[in-house]
């Protein structure tokens, strides 16, 4: 019975699918209908921002972003303020290992994707992929054929599409997340470079590290340059989070050495961490090696030590939209400040806001 469910469900799909029929648009529900036409703006540096549930959104400082990547359902009056700030709202599609490697599973998830854009009118795609892939190898290849048919059926069905891609921070193949990074960007708007969660494995040297280090920022941006991409596709990801780290023992000289073989961390949002900051053993102590903070304290009998990013170091990383000419820069993710109405809530939150676009 499953069986025969599923096979009619994709004939379905490809009658619609050779039909080129999406879905009927739900009703604008702004009052001023014109803010429910795609936004069309082009010719500025994208401020990417990830917003994962509603709370705090009254308070985002919209004139400073460009695109906000959604899940699922969009509240109306979120759309709509939005919207008539310019900003594009695009949809997070999630993309397995599983649809690269049937093509009814393929072609079934981007007709929903293209489904859910046309029907609750945004503005494209953030697609995000983090699985690993071997250069060279069945799933690269297909990997690359998926975004070529997605980029193609966006942009025919639904014109003005904007589509970006996550990628990770260095096109070196390193954990074995690999692309064919070029012939990619060749047909998308944009690769988001997560730039961060750089030392996610922690096996070099099992020592706590800054997650997004100014110079391994630097080092990655540049390789994707060097590979042909054009720098103005490339967006940098900077997180408004940290990594809170269990030390074996007290740190030395800032140095909190890690259970190699089981590192035990988590992660703390910003507006966590600067709540600890006060009651913490060092307050924030700057390491000129990475430019990035860290703090050092005690819970029961274990050293913790927490590497985050701040105003000063993203401010830092800023300076790398105009030097590579970047298309933009990006932050994962907008809850992980406190955007509420506080006087030291809202303090802390325009500081964040502003390292992110520098004058």
């Amino acid at each position: 019975m499953r069986w025969i469910l599923e096979s009619a469900l994709t004939l379905v799909i490809n009658t619609l699918w050779m039909q080129n029929i999406v879905t009927v648009k739900d009703p604008c529900k702004c009052r001023d209908q014109t803010l429910c036409k795609p936004i069309s703006s082009s010719h500025r540096t994208e401020v990417f921002a990830f917003h994962l549930d509603q709370h705090d959104w009254a308070q985002y400082q919209w004139s400073k972003i460009t695109t906000i990547v959604v899940s699922g359902d969009v509240e109306a009056k979120f759309y709509c303020i939005a919207h008539s700030h310019n900003i594009r709202l695009v949809l997070k599609v999630d993309i397995t290992m599983s649809q690269l490697r049937n093509d009814a599973t393929m072609k079934r998830h981007l007709f929903m994707a293209v489904w859910s854009v046309e029907k609750y009118s945004l503005d494209g795609i953030y697609m995000l992929f983090s699985s690993k892939l071997k250069k060279g190898s069945t799933n690269y290849h297909d990997f690359t054929r998926m975004v070529n048919k997605t980029a193609s059926k966006f942009y025919k069905t639904l014109p003005g599409s904007k589509i970006t891609i996550n990628v990770p921070w260095t096109p070196s193949c390193k954990n074995e997340r690999c692309f064919d990074f070029l012939a990619i960007s060749s047909v998308i708007d944009l690769l988001f470079v997560e730039s961060f969660n750089i030392h996610k494995g922690m096996k070099e040297t099992c020592v706590a590290k800054s997650i997004s280090s100014y110079h391994d920022v630097f080092a990655g941006l540049s390789d994707y340059i060097k590979l042909g991409i054009e720098s103005r596709k490339l967006v940098m990801g900077v997180p408004w989070y940290g990594y809170d780290y269990t030390c074996k023992r007290i740190p030395q000289d800032g140095v909190c050495e890690l259970n190699c073989s089981h590192p035990v961390k988590k992660l703390i949002p910003y507006k966590t961490i600067i709540q600890h900051l006060p009651r913490s053993m060092t307050g924030k102590v700057w390491n000129d090696d990475q430019s990035a903070p860290y703090a050092v304290y005690m819970d029961g009998k274990s050293y913790h030590q927490i590497w985050y990013d701040d105003p000063e170091s993203i401010s830092m990383k800023s300076t790398l939209l105009k030097r590579f000419k970047l298309g933009g820069i990006g932050v994962m993710q907008l809850t992980d400040v406190d955007h509420s109405r506080t006087a030291w809530a809202m303090l802390h939150a325009e500081e964040m806001w502003n390292a992110l676009c520098p004058p």
